[in-house]
C-alpha cells in the first residue's frame, strides 16, 4: 500500500476533555499486566476482589491518577493495596525524565540524551525524535517538531515497510495534522524522517476511553513512557 499525502496542513491542537476527580473509588484502569490475562485499558471494580497467583502482576490507575502496583499472591479488592498508591504524578514524572536517557526503545534504539521536549500542548505527537508517543482514542494525530524554522520534507514509513508518505512540512508550522487516508494507529512503529536529520523509530501508544480524567492520562502517560506529553498535560490538571 502507498500513500501520497499531498494536502497535510498545520493542524490546529486537540482539546483537552474533563478535569481530574480527586476520588479514590470506583473504576480502576490497568496500565500494566504480567501473567494474567488482562489488557492495558481493562477496568476494574475497586471493590471487587482480584485474584493474582504468585507471580503475577497488575499496575492500576484510580481516578485521581494514583498508581497502584499489586503483586500476587493477591485475593482481596484493589482497594485493600490502596494505600501504596503514589498520586505524587511530579515525582513520577521526575523519575521518568533521569531515566529517559538510559532508556531503550522495542526496537533496540536508545533514547537521545536525557531531556525530553518541552511541548506546548499534551496531544502532539512529537516525530522529531525515537521515542514514545500517546495518541487518545478517537482523536486525530496531529504531528509536531520543535521548530519551525524553515520548510522540511517528511517521510513517514511503517515499521514493516508496506507503505510510504511522502510531503512537505510548510515554514511557519510546529504543527501537522495528519490525514485520514495515513493509518497512524497505536500499538505501531512509525520510521519518520524530517528533512536531512536523522530517521526518528516512533511508536505510538494508545491512550484508552476509559481513562476518564486527565489526572488518569497523565498517569498512563508517564508509565508507558511518554514523558514530554505527560508532563504538558500535568500543567493543566489543578
Amino acid at each position: 500500500m502507498s500513500f501520497r499525502a499531498q494536502a497535510w496542513a498545520a493542524g490546529l491542537g486537540l482539546a483537552l476533555v474533563a478535569g481530574a476527580s480527586p476520588a479514590f473509588a470506583g473504576n480502576l484502569v490497568v496500565v500494566e499486566a504480567r501473567g494474567i490475562g488482562l489488557s492495558p485499558g481493562a477496568m476494574l471494580d475497586d471493590g471487587k476482589p482480584l485474584n493474582l497467583l504468585e507471580g503475577q502482576h497488575v499496575t492500576l490507575i484510580a481516578a485521581n491518577g494514583a498508581t497502584i502496583k499489586i503483586d500476587g499472591p493477591f485475593h482481596e479488592a484493589p482497594s485493600a493495596a490502596r494505600n501504596g498508591g503514589s498520586g505524587v504524578l511530579v515525582q513520577a514524572l521526575a523519575a521518568l525524565g533521569t531515566q529517559s536517557g538510559a532508556r531503550t526503545s522495542e526496537e533496540g534504539v536508545t533514547r537521545a540524551g536525557a531531556s525530553i521536549a518541552n511541548l506546548p500542548k499534551p496531544w502532539l505527537l512529537d516525530v522529531s525524535r525515537t521515542g514514545r508517543v500517546c495518541l487518545l482514542e478517537g482523536a486525530k494525530p496531529v504531528f509536531w517538531r520543535p521548530s519551525a524554522s524553515r520548510r522540511s520534507d517528511i517521510t513517514v514509513t511503517a515499521a514493516d515497510h508496506s507503505w510510504k508518505a511522502e510531503t512537505n512540512w510548510p515554514e511557519g508550522s510546529n504543527e501537522m495534522l495528519v490525514p485520514a487516508a495515513l493509518p497512524i494507529h497505536g500499538g505501531s512503529t512509525y520510521l519518520v524522517s524530517l528533512g536531512k536529520g536523522a530517521q526518528a523509530a516512533v511508536t505510538v501508544d494508545l491512550v484508552p476511553a476509559a481513562l476518564d480524567s486527565d489526572a488518569m492520562r497523565v498517569a498512563w502517560m508517564a508509565h508507558r513512557g511518554c514523558e514530554a506529553q505527560a508532563e504538558a498535560l500535568q500543567r493543566t490538571v489543578k
